[in-house]
């Protein structure tokens, strides 16, 4: 099992999609640069563990067993398999790939991975395998023991539990392991989230972070020029209102992924890639002469290699 923090689940996720896609998928250019020091510095806030471990993006398919059928097919067999899929993408027949349709299947694709990556997590920590996860073997099977049980240090993962134990059982129930997994994808559970960055950044608890707070102690370990760099980002990117200190809203938007943003900025790139007579949609042809792009980023150079031989 991998162990990893919960509270900041959110975290990993939105450093792994957004850098795909503010990327290109495969590059990352200056205007785009995701905020690589300030997601490292907030996953640093609770644990040094990490959990996510999926794509850098979902792409269109969402169903691992298919992801690796297709993998070990020839190209001229995949080509038959994708058009099925965008059949089923095209809901108003219409023969095209339209954003819209590009957008569903991306936030299909997004819910089905963290629910399949939950509930494998799910039977891990279920340790004695009935159905259930209380709070003490969630410990045991993340840490190792049980000795953190009722630490500081767990005192935020403890209050996500709790949050997801929504029918005050003891316990989570498959489903409510998911609100635990991925509170980002429950709007129940942001309340819980929030709550735990500002824990961690609001040093003076006057319920706002002052950009010294949001700094904390990474200042000693960068140089002047970054510092400089992180104060821009603050100042212009964070700070929405521009009143020099982050509030409760600004805090949401900048510790919370918004998938409709993230599948939204994936879509554009993808038709971006694909659209070669630059019309907007895509064509069927289109997306099975990048079918690979389509299918998994990861494996992109994999595939292109195999069209050529």
């Amino acid at each position: 099992m991998n162990y990893f923090p919960i509270t900041f689940v959110l975290m990993a996720a939105t450093e792994t999609l957004l850098a795909a896609v503010m990327s290109g998928v495969n590059h990352m250019t200056d205007g785009q640069e995701i905020e690589e020091n300030l997601i490292i510095s907030r996953r640093r806030a609770i644990s040094e563990h990490d959990h996510r471990t999926d794509s850098a993006y979902a792409g269109i398919l969402s169903d691992e067993q298919e992801l690796d059928e297709i993998k070990h097919l020839e190209p001229s067999e995949i080509k038959p398999r994708m058009t099925a899929i965008l059949k089923t993408m095209d809901i108003n027949e219409n023969g095209l790939i339209e954003k819209n349709e590009l957008l569903e299947k991306l936030l299909d694709s997004y819910r089905k991975l963290s629910a399949e990556e939950s509930d494998a997590e799910f039977l891990t920590s279920d340790l004695d395998e009935n159905g259930y996860i209380t709070w003490k073997e969630y410990v045991g099977d993340t840490y190792g023991s049980s000795e953190h049980f009722d630490d500081e240090m767990t005192e935020d993962e403890k209050q996500l539990f709790l949050a997801a134990d929504v029918d005050k059982d003891g316990h989570l129930n498959k489903e409510e392991f998911r609100y635990f997994y991925t509170p980002e994808d429950y709007s129940h559970m942001q309340p819980v989230v929030l709550l735990g960055v500002m824990n961690r950044f609001d040093t003076d608890k006057d319920g706002k972070i002052t950009f010294d707070e949001f700094i904390g102690d990474r200042r000693t370990e960068h140089t002047e020029e970054w510092l400089q760099e992180e104060k821009n980002k603050f100042i212009e990117e964070l700070d929405v209102n521009k009143d020099g200190v982050l509030d409760e809203e600004e805090v949401h938007d900048w510790a919370s992924p918004n998938n409709n943003m993230i599948a939204e900025s994936e879509a554009e790139n993808l038709i971006l890639k694909a659209d070669k007579n630059q019309d907007g949609v895509l064509s069927f042809d289109e997306v099975l002469d990048n079918y690979y792009t389509f299918i998994s980023p990861d494996s992109e150079g994999y595939y292109i290699f195999r069209d050529e031989l």
